[in-house]
């Protein structure tokens, strides 16, 4: 069953050196509804404005739809919204005027996971927005929430695409480009999202082990499978899924439960030579950590990796609405429960620390 926000995967495959902690007690859990309320104790410097915007990818023909969070001025009213009835909403001004504290901004490309959206992501673009950076958001064409196949489930190698055309179109944009600084411009995602960040630092797919487990008559049958066994593999130009998309304005990647991270081979983090930070779940139901998010923190050695014991995949989705543990208890599952909002506020306070580090944005 599908349900509004899922980010579903599309099974252990799609879904994903370690330091292992529970919350930080520095940043404790903000109070229902939490998503984009920063805590006391942070350095929160900015109101939270949020618009969308539409740019076209001629090339590739798709239209890439956005949610874009920055900062707005002190004092700017803010409001709850509702992003899905199944999620708390998030804090922000809608078309809120654009600060002025200074001229140019740092940058963050966010994106979501299989079959999720944009919007979704807000409880993570809403906080680096309060803390001083531009944070956009793309509803993937093909792989989001009422746009999905097991096309565009698999066809992942599009998703950093993305990116590389929004943000052609995003620095030209007369409104936009004047207010970003080329020079700072950092990736993050949840899952395939994850993924996706990788990829713009120039992680690789490696489609092989998905292909295999979903057509052997023996594997097809297992619950990973369940949007990805009919795809036509043999369509699938592998020499293009495995192609480098990394994007050379893109100056550090932050990945959260990082979709195939089981899959990829030493070859295909070869060529990421920009700051890395993993957050990993320890509890992930969907990639065991040993085989996925440990792995992968192995042949990444010189990224800052960081487990959360208590969180599980979807721990990166909203907090939960009490209509969200009714019809989508999945989506609500933590390793522990009763713990998102902690999970989540250790990895807003990473992301702060770790972009303002790797890009040198000074607080």
């Amino acid at each position: 069953m599908k349900v509004l926000g899922a980010g579903l995967i599309g099974g252990s495959l799609l879904a994903g050196g370690c330091v292992s902690s529970r919350p930080a007690p520095e940043e404790p859990p903000p109070a229902s509804p939490s998503a984009g309320r920063s805590s006391k104790s942070d350095d929160a410097a900015h109101a939270v404005g949020f618009s969308s915007l539409t740019f076209k990818d001629a090339a590739r023909n798709r239209t890439l739809k956005t949610v874009v969070w920055y900062p707005a001025p002190r004092g700017t009213p803010m409001e709850a919204n509702l992003a899905s009835p199944i999620f708390v909403p998030f804090i922000a001004a809608k078309d809120a005027p654009f600060s002025g504290a200074q001229e140019r901004w740092p940058l963050v490309v966010l994106s979501h996971g299989n079959g999720g959206s944009a919007i979704n992501l807000s409880w993570f673009g809403v906080h680096l927005a309060a803390h001083g950076f531009i944070v956009v958001s793309v509803d993937h064409p093909g792989n989001a929430y009422g746009d999905t196949s097991p096309e565009g489930y698999v066809r992942a190698w599009e998703r950093p695409q993305d990116f590389t055309a929004l943000l052609d179109g995003f620095l030209k944009d007369s409104v936009w480009g004047p207010r970003v600084d080329p020079r700072r411009i950092g990736a993050a995602g949840h899952s395939m999202g994850g993924y996706t960040a990788l990829a713009l630092a120039g992680a690789r797919l490696n489609l092989a082990p998905l292909a295999g487990l979903c057509t052997s008559p023996e594997t097809r049958g297992h619950p990973g499978c369940d949007e990805l066994r009919e795809v036509d593999y043999g369509r699938i130009d592998m020499k293009v899924a495995r192609a480098s998309y990394k994007d050379s304005r893109v100056r550090a990647a932050f990945a959260m439960a990082p979709g195939l991270a089981g899959t990829y081979e030493a070859r295909d983090v070869a060529d990421v030579d920009v700051p890395v930070a993993l957050v990993l779940a320890k509890g992930d139901e969907l990639m065991p950590h040993e085989r996925n998010g440990l792995h992968l923190a192995k042949l990444l050695p010189q990224a800052k990796s960081v487990v959360l014991d208590d969180a599980a995949h979807f721990t990166f989705l909203p907090e939960c609405a009490p209509l969200g543990f009714k019809v989508a208890a999945m989506l609500c599952q933590d390793a522990t429960p009763g713990t998102r909002a902690a999970s989540q506020a250790r990895t807003r306070h990473e992301a702060v620390m770790f972009f303002r580090q790797a890009l040198g944005v000074q607080r």
